[in-house]
């Protein structure tokens, strides 16, 4: 992902994908120099109140990082359902988006899915960026969501992650060292189907994730 935007033992989405691209940063557009965004489907795993998986290990092995990206869930605190399925929403945007930067390629259904508005439209426009560059996202991401309120048809959300991921070119060099951690808040609308979408996406910080 280049500019967009991603220890304790819990439940990892594992989405390991061998190919793929991406950067982005903005209001609902790719994670901020989440380092190469990735693709792959993650396995589902529910969310319960402080669930958590296991951090990253720190750096890349020697000749450049793995060609694949990863998304990771770890800590998320949910009080109520509603709460816990916009999390889970949240969190699916995030496999959808890094997955596009990693491959280069949007798959609109699936970010039909989890997006609307500026958090659809950024993941487009990075994808172009990505693509014109010559350039692709690879790494890992691991997700906490230490708040997230629904209320009716609408959603807020923070969010901290630990990022392995960059941007990088063809030939697989990255583009600049990874930035550790993003600090992220996120607004949320449910659709039509009564499906949490991701609205907008905010990279604000880089503090520690706790």
């Amino acid at each position: 992902m280049g500019r967009r935007g991603m220890a304790v033992v819990g439940v990892v989405l594992g989405l390991l994908v061998s190919a793929g691209c991406g950067p982005g940063d903005d209001e609902g557009g790719g994670l901020p120099t989440l380092g190469p965004e990735s693709s792959g489907q993650p396995t589902s795993a529910s969310t319960t109140p402080g669930e958590t998986t296991a951090s990253p290990t720190t750096g890349s092995s020697s000749g450049g990082p793995p060609n694949t990206i990863a998304v990771h869930r770890r800590k998320v605190v949910a009080a109520s359902t509603s709460d816990k399925a916009a999390a889970d929403a949240f969190i699916k945007y995030i496999e959808v988006r890094l997955t596009a930067y990693h491959k280069v390629q949007v798959d609109l259904d699936a970010l039909g899915k989890t997006a609307t508005g500026d958090a659809l439209n950024a993941v487009r426009s990075d994808v172009a960026g990505l693509r014109s560059r010559g350039q692709h996202t690879v790494g890992e991401v691991w997700v906490d969501v230490p708040k997230v309120t629904a209320r009716g048809s609408a959603a807020t959300l923070t969010s901290c992650m630990v990022n392995t991921t960059v941007d990088v070119d063809a030939k697989g060099k990255p583009l600049s060292a990874p930035k550790p951690f993003y600090n992220i808040t996120s607004t949320l609308q449910l659709g039509g189907g009564k499906v949490w979408l991701v609205k907008t996406i905010k990279f604000g910080g880089d503090s520690p994730c706790h």
